[in-house]
């Protein structure tokens, strides 16, 4: 299966179906997340991605797939991730890289559009202590 297939799959897995999206990550997935907002970091195995996402979702955080391209071992997906939480806002173009191995995710790097608005604002709505293990 393309990789292209395998990312849309998984963000589709995200917005509606986690049993499904496990499904579509590899046991020992690294998720990189930039900067130095508490969600920052490696993310290691399935367990710590859920928790990034889990945590991105209480803070009020929805992706938007703009577009994906892919081949048969990388993918590439445009983002939009928007945010708001009390006086907090984030609208954040981003680009979702993965690796894919034997039909699953077995590494994302996100690449930001603005680095910095993106740590203010995780800075302000997440807790100290909340990113990567």
């Amino acid at each position: 299966m393309e990789a292209n297939v395998i990312a849309r799959r998984l963000y589709a897995a995200a917005a509606s179906d986690p049993s499904a999206l496990l499904d579509l990550l590899a046991p020992d997935v690294v998720l990189h997340d930039p900067g130095s907002h508490p969600n920052g970091g490696a993310h290691r195995g399935r367990d710590a991605v859920l928790a990034f996402l889990g945590a991105s979702s209480s803070a009020g955080a929805s992706m938007e797939v703009l577009d994906v391209m892919g081949g048969s071992h990388h993918a590439a997906a445009y983002v939009r991730v928007r945010a708001d939480r009390g006086d907090a806002r984030l609208d954040n173009l981003t680009v979702h890289l993965m690796r894919i191995e034997d039909g699953r995710v077995a590494e994302f790097w996100f690449h930001n559009r603005d680095q910095a608005h993106v740590d203010a604002f995780w800075s302000a709505v997440l807790p100290a202590g909340a990113g990567a293990a």
